[in-house]
């Protein structure tokens, strides 16, 4: 049996020794393909959590694989994540932002690395703005460019931390079909942090739900809605009903805060 894409092995994190765990005992896996979002209130520690199975944090208890291999800086080119601010670089054209990791990885001629750049490009829907700079792109194109900058090399699992949160709801509907298309079209294993139950629900295979204080996985719910997903999906009832089911598994959470 393939082993997960990512295991999260009882992993805990405190900032010093003398904090209340902001992180504890966590166990998580995700299977290779799925797309599983988190979510929970604001300083549960939604964020910390992917970035330790990004690499960027280390745990201070546990441990984390990926792909059945010990989490090193080796498979960080198996790991692509995607901010809340798209981070481009304001002196780049869109084209030599999201050519920028393949330039790091000086694995490639510049032909190659151009081709592998429009690739991702169109694979967003941002074909014809490649001479552009950031500041003259919507919020909407400045995430897609940063979607498509991290889909450019040969990463296997995205990890998104609410890259949505600050577009319009019109604009934000249209980049949660485009990324149901790309992972439909690429098979690539995605990690969502989100605030937003709606979004969780329209996007996931599962939901992962976390409480606070410390911050702690409450449960799990599979969304069993069928695919392809469409927006009128959302007005439906079985819609409501994953959504009242995760607000109820929140709700448990609510005043039951283990300040030890």
């Amino acid at each position: 049996m393939a082993a997960p894409a990512i295991e999260v092995h009882h992993v805990s994190l405190a900032y010093t020794s003398i904090d209340h765990p902001e992180l504890r005992d966590i166990q998580l896996k995700v299977e290779d393909g799925e797309l599983v979002s988190i979510v929970g209130p604001s300083g549960c520690g939604k964020s910390s959590l992917l970035r330790m199975i990004a690499g960027v944090l280390e745990p201070t208890a546990g441990h984390i694989t990926i792909f059945g291999k010990e989490h090193a800086r080796r498979h960080w080119s198996e790991l692509s994540f995607v901010p809340q601010d798209s981070l481009l670089l304001p002196w780049r054209t869109v084209l030599d932002n999201v050519c920028l990791p393949l330039e790091l990885d000086r694995d490639a001629d510049r032909d190659t690395i151009v081709k592998k750049a429009r690739a991702a490009l169109a694979l967003v829907n941002l074909s014809g703005v490649e001479s552009k700079y950031p500041r003259q792109l919507s919020g909407g194109m400045r995430q897609r460019a940063a979607l498509a900058r991290a889909l450019v090399g040969n990463a296997r699992i995205l990890l998104l931390d609410e890259p949505f949160a600050a577009l319009d709801a019109l604009t934000r509907n249209q980049l949660n079909l485009e990324l149901l298309r790309i992972q439909a079209q690429t098979g690539i294993t995605v990690v969502l942090v989100t605030h937003n139950i709606f979004e969780a629900v329209f996007l996931s295979d599962r939901v992962v739900v976390m409480g606070e204080k410390p911050g702690r996985i409450l449960g799990e719910i599979n969304i069993p809605l069928p695919k392809p997903r469409t927006l009128k999906m959302i007005g439906t009832p079985e819609f409501s009903h994953w959504v009242g089911s995760i607000q109820d598994l929140l709700e448990t959470g609510w005043g039951d805060q283990d300040e030890r």
